[in-house]
């Protein structure tokens, strides 16, 4: 008995989603992993849909724009993609930058036909490189310190908590 429910629960785990880099992700080098979906390079597009409207996000360079609409005029690499932090089965936006010094990812949620910021998370330092998302959270590793700081929705916006204690190290500036 215990042999059949070894096998059952190892066959329930390999469908499970899981955080990991993907093959896609480690070719197009991306820095936020966990998205439904996403665009990430100089130039391109994103198509999705959220509530029957198609929308498309564009990347030009680090410059941002959701069907002709600017919403981010950034530095650094950019990423455009989607993910429901909220739980309600709609897509959230999600513009991610990277610049040498570390990773931002911002928050877009649908509402009254605009785009509004409902969070900003990321971290700065030579041990900063990547942002994961994992069901309603995002969470940046400082590989120096080896401190975990983690961002998860809660009612539409975002509480954090670090492994180390401490203030959000997201620049307020950004």
């Amino acid at each position: 008995m215990k042999r059949v429910l070894t096998i059952l629960f190892s066959l329930l785990c390999l469908g499970a989603a899981a955080q990991v880099r993907s093959y896609g992700d480690m070719d197009s080098k991306t820095f936020v992993i966990g998205l439904d979906s996403y665009f990430f390079g100089t130039s391109g597009a994103l198509d999705f849909s959220v509530g029957g409207t198609a929308w498309q996000a564009f990347i030009a360079g680090s410059k941002v724009s959701v069907n002709g609409d600017l919403l981010l005029n950034g530095q650094g690499e950019t990423l455009v993609g989607i993910h429901d932090f909220t739980g309600d089965n709609v897509v959230e936006l999600v513009i991610g930058s990277r610049t040498s010094q570390g990773v931002v990812a911002r928050i877009y949620q649908l509402g009254g036909g605009k785009w509004k910021l409902i969070g900003k998370v990321g971290a700065f330092g030579s041990g900063v490189s990547e942002i994961r998302v994992f069901r309603q959270a995002l969470t940046v590793k400082d590989k120096e310190s080896g401190a975990l700081h983690t961002w998860t929705c809660h009612g539409g916006s975002f509480d954090f908590k670090s492994s180390a204690g401490g203030p959000d190290p997201t620049p307020s500036n950004l």
